[in-house]
């Protein structure tokens, strides 16, 4: 009896052993949430070189509809920039009616870059990142475009003056800062330069008060200017306001103004009664929405669209 009670606990002790074994080798019922939550390296996130390259940003690109209706953006009468636009693509008086006119061209980049379907055209010096400038016949807008003259969108950037401020030395003192190579300079971090061969400025040491205004375009570069110039000049102030290239044009006419800010070259009947001095040159880029895939188009493209002719873009190529 004592030799089979034995033998029956030592089978019971190795049955025993053998269940503890298998239990040490099968995952329990918590393993797969502790995998889950304490991924291998393969299984981390995607490092940040990869995380530009998401699937949103393909199919942002392949989302663009070219069925959709284009919308189309432009300044309002008056404004040198239109006013260029208008003459060299030929659009002419014909401006598409259906064209939202802005008066402003930081609200024109807001428009085109809160559009995917929006098109318009602003100053090459207001360029930002918000939109995509278009070439035109194949060229790209930039300085070396503009002043070789092979990016046919240019115009002249200028100030006028009536013939009460023509002789104010304060006035012809600032002028020719803007046309010196400092002031040349300055345009050509964003513009491009009207003489590459300008004079160095010397301080005048004069006081007094400026009064600016007239196209935005023109008004970014004029900011630039006054902020070099003052600090030469400590005892200026320079009051500068924007309002289009119209009402630079008459009001200085009229005097409210000591100088004008334009963005198109003085009409004959204009030039009458006003000086006036080019101080940069300046593309007028053709912009889309940066989700938009058209690269470039030609002036007729440009002009078929803001005449109203194609207003899809699927016809626009």
């Amino acid at each position: 009896m004592k030799k089979i009670l034995a033998i029956t606990l030592v089978i019971v002790f190795t049955l025993a052993l053998v269940a503890g074994c298998t239990n040490n080798n099968t995952p329990s019922s918590s393993s797969p949430s502790q995998s889950s939550s304490s991924p291998s390296p393969s299984n981390t996130s995607p490092s940040p070189a990869n995380t530009n390259q998401t699937p949103e940003s393909t199919e942002a690109d392949d989302s663009f509809d070219a069925s959709r209706i284009i919308a189309v953006f432009t300044r309002e009468d008056g404004s040198g920039t239109r006013d260029a636009f208008v003459s060299i693509t030929g659009v002419g008086g014909d401006m598409y009616e259906e064209a939202v006119v802005i008066s402003e061209t930081n609200e024109i980049l807001t428009k085109v870059e809160e559009n995917e379907y929006a098109i318009s055209y602003v100053s090459v010096g207001s360029l930002s990142d918000r939109v995509k400038a278009l070439t035109i016949d194949g060229v790209y807008p930039s300085n070396e475009t503009i002043m070789d003259g092979s990016y046919k969108l240019q115009r002249p950037l200028l100030v006028c003056v009536n013939a009460d401020s023509v002789d104010d030395p304060l006035v012809q003192d600032f002028i020719a800062f803007m046309l010196s190579a400092e002031g040349q300079d300055i345009a050509a971090t964003r513009w491009t330069k009207v003489d590459l061969n300008a004079e160095s400025y010397s301080t005048s040491g004069l006081s007094g008060t400026l009064k600016v205004g007239g196209s935005t375009s023109v008004e970014p570069l004029m900011q630039a200017l006054r902020q070099a110039y003052i600090v030469l000049n400590p005892g200026v102030e320079i009051e500068i306001s924007g309002g289009g290239s119209g009402a630079g044009i008459s009001e200085s006419t009229s005097g409210v103004l000591d100088i004008g800010m334009s963005s198109r070259a003085l009409r004959d009947e204009e030039k009458a009664n006003l000086t006036d001095y080019d101080i940069a040159l300046d593309g007028v880029a053709v912009i889309v929405n940066p989700a938009n895939p058209v690269e470039g188009m030609t002036i007729d493209q440009v002009k078929v669209i803001f005449t109203g002719e194609v207003t899809r873009w699927a016809d626009s190529n």
